[in-house]
């Protein structure tokens, strides 16, 4: 099966780093937002600042370090200045970014370093369905983030900054509270369109009976399936054989694991399932795969 509309990019040459003087407003600022209404694809790349990545509407894969995931409305994740990342196969995907200066401190608050240490561990302990924000904490963060927008000027004084301070201490806030409180997570996981969202990121390498998810989901099979194109841009079939050929990406570029162990784990009947498909997609085979990442 071709995949329509998909891209993978070939790593290749020196990676790209951006730097924190193309996009902080003044010698000033620790911090700067940006509202991209429309997320462009972009290859592996660094940057010499931590960042903070919302997902405000749309959906599409991220790749941090090799590791895939697909990313939806409400999701955030944590980016160092040790990591690297890309965004692929992006539908309609509208994200904020909070950047952080690693060598500036706050005017007004202290010890941001510690809430960004939590949201640090937490996205190394808690599988990608536990960092997602529910619609009212999604919109009070939108709503910060349209405010210290709307207050950049050129007149960086201390009002500006004791109040432009106080939405990121806020939108740090939210986001460090949504990681502990379980409860409140577990019940807006089990939305049926969110559970949905869910099963499909984290059962991708089994043969799904969509009937039976239907029935779990709460959703009719015809919506269900409008519901994951509109939201992937991929038909549910097409959307679980891209999800696989990158995670096999993921583990050929990240573990010692045979080929055939990949593609078990991955969800295809045997490695040359998995061999045809991915040549068949990224123009190279597995082993070649592995030859190019080392």
């Amino acid at each position: 099966m071709i995949l329509p509309n998909i891209y993978f990019f070939a790593d290749g040459g020196s990676m790209r780093i951006l730097q924190s003087n193309d996009f902080f407003q003044s010698e000033q600022h620790a911090f700067c937002v940006f509202m991209l209404n429309k997320q462009m694809m972009e290859n592996a790349h660094g940057h010499d600042f931590d960042e903070i990545v919302i997902v405000r509407d749309g959906s599409g894969f991220h790749i941090i370090n090799d590791c895939v995931e697909f990313i939806y409305k409400g999701d955030f994740f944590f980016i160092s200045v040790n990591d690297t990342h890309s965004y692929l196969s992006i539908n309609n995907l509208s994200i904020i970014n909070l950047l952080i200066h690693k060598e500036r401190e706050f005017n007004f608050i202290n010890n941001v370093e510690r809430l960004l240490a939590l949201l640090r561990e937490a996205q190394g302990n808690l599988p990608l369905r536990d960092m997602t924000l529910s619609c009212n904490e999604l919109l009070a963060i939108t709503q910060q983030c349209e405010f210290i927008s709307n207050k950049n000027d050129d007149k960086y004084d201390d009002i500006y900054f004791s109040a432009t301070e106080s939405a990121v201490l806020s939108i740090l806030g939210t986001l460090c509270q949504n990681l502990y409180q379980k409860c409140d997570r577990q019940v807006f996981e089990h939305a049926s369109r969110q559970y949905l969202i869910n099963f499909l990121k984290h059962n991708y390498m089994h043969n799904v009976c969509w009937n039976q998810l239907c029935d779990e989901s709460g959703i009719a099979r015809r919506t269900m399936f409008r519901f994951i194109k509109d939201v992937t841009g991929f038909t549910p079939g097409q959307f679980q054989q891209v999800f696989r050929l990158m995670k096999a990406q993921e583990l050929l570029r990240t573990t010692d694991k045979s080929i055939s162990d990949i593609a078990i784990n991955c969800g295809f009947a045997n490695s040359s399932r998995l061999t045809e498909s991915y040549n068949r997609q990224f123009r190279h085979t597995p082993t070649q795969e592995r030859r190019i990442c080392r």
